[in-house]
């Protein structure tokens, strides 16, 4: 009569090893994201430190070389905010009794399409500004 009742299903333990994954993942994602917005803003800082060396020898650059490095370190610091906010939501989500997937908008390709479309726009400046003046 001492001996407890056994239990006549055990546990699933699936649905633990999913969210532990899941946290795994988010992690990984937060930390390639924080090197990512680390990258962006060493290249904003690169180019705003090469144009004020260089500029002198190129003058017409100088306003497009500036909005490009300041673009550069707003998407990296931009990029860092949402990929933080991006994971504390699915920290939050992680902890719910009922966890289910949300689609929802790529951090990654939203930021990959901005840095080709602001390529684009310096590409098309350079090819309309001319060389020798």
């Amino acid at each position: 009569m001492n001996q407890p009742m056994q239990n006549p299903s055990p546990p699933d333990p699936q649905p633990e090893l999913a969210r532990q994954r899941n946290r795994i993942s988010a992690d990984r994602s937060l930390l390639s994201f924080i090197r990512s917005s680390v990258s962006l803003i060493g290249i904003g800082v690169g180019i705003s430190q090469i144009s004020s060396t260089y500029l002198p020898l190129v003058s017409y650059l100088g306003y497009w070389t500036y909005l490009l490095s300041v673009l550069m370190v707003g998407l990296g610091m931009i990029s860092l905010v949402f990929a933080t906010l991006d994971y504390q939501g699915e920290m939050k989500r992680l902890q719910q009794p009922e966890y289910y997937f949300t689609p929802r908008w790529s951090l990654g390709g939203v930021t990959g399409w901005i840095i080709v479309i602001a390529g684009l726009l310096t590409l098309i400046q350079l090819g309309f500004t001319p060389v020798y003046r």
